[in-house]
């Protein structure tokens, strides 16, 4: 993935982590971004080197009270070029966040982080289906305000099946690995 790439979509999916509903409010964007690109690039997934093609569109929304909401769609395609085996990755649907909520006497900071649609669909390429996230999950993350330091996590509302989060996040790498190797 180039460098270009790269830094916006960890930009873009770091904004993402740290906010919660925005269209709640019913205002207008501050700011907008859409974004459509592919690319391809060598990995590491899981410990096991990959050849990887990337497909992303991104409608992103600022609001001017710090909330977000991002509306996305993303198919990765990971190929084990010692064996030739393939596993897709989709992901499709919306988050939004708004600004974090500070706790001077804890030191803290506290974001709800709502996750609505497909955030992760894992198959063999043009295969069964080995994991599927879909619904809604909405998650509070406090962080250390000094530091940012990440403290603890709560799953908050729960609609659908999450077998990932369900994991506490452990069967991504069960399934690549499982399905690459």
């Amino acid at each position: 993935m180039p460098r270009n790439s790269l830094v916006r979509a960890v930009f873009a999916a770091l904004l993402v982590t740290v906010f919660v509903p925005a269209d709640a409010l019913g205002a207008k964007p501050v700011q907008q971004f859409h974004d459509h690109f592919t690319d391809s690039f060598s990995a590491d997934i899981c410990g096991i080197s990959v050849d990887a093609k990337l497909t992303v569109t991104d409608n992103f929304f600022i609001y001017a009270d710090g909330s977000v909401k991002d509306t996305s769609s993303v198919r990765q395609t990971f190929t084990n070029p010692l064996n030739g085996r393939s596993v897709s990755l989709s992901a499709a649907g919306q988050f939004f966040g708004s600004a974090g909520v500070v706790n001077e006497a804890a030191n803290t900071i506290t974001f709800a982080n709502t996750f609505k649609g497909l955030p992760e669909k894992i198959q063999t390429d043009h295969g069964p289906m080995l994991l599927r996230d879909a619904g809604i999950i909405t998650f509070r993350d406090t962080f250390d305000l000094t530091t940012g330091t990440f403290i603890s996590e709560e799953t908050i509302v729960v609609h659908g099946p999450h077998p990932e989060a369900d994991s506490d996040f452990t069967r991504f790498c069960e399934v690549m690995t499982t399905a690459l190797s």
